[in-house]
């Protein structure tokens, strides 16, 4: 499996992804976004960035 695939395959997970987006928010102590994308793969930004996706959780550093 070529490199691309396994990334799309693991930001596909929901779970690892909000985990991703807990250790964020604690290390930038900030609430973080986790959206999906349009291709169905998950992301996180920082609230008040702009986000291109519907929202699936909020993550807090606390």
């Amino acid at each position: 499996m070529s490199c691309s695939c396994e990334r799309k395959k693991i930001m596909s997970e929901q779970s690892r992804v909000s985990e991703l987006a807990r250790k964020c928010a604690v290390m930038e102590q900030t609430m973080v976004a986790v959206y999906r994308k349009a291709d169905g793969t998950f992301s996180f930004a920082p609230v008040g960035e702009e986000i291109k996706g519907e929202i699936v959780e909020y993550r807090h550093y606390l």
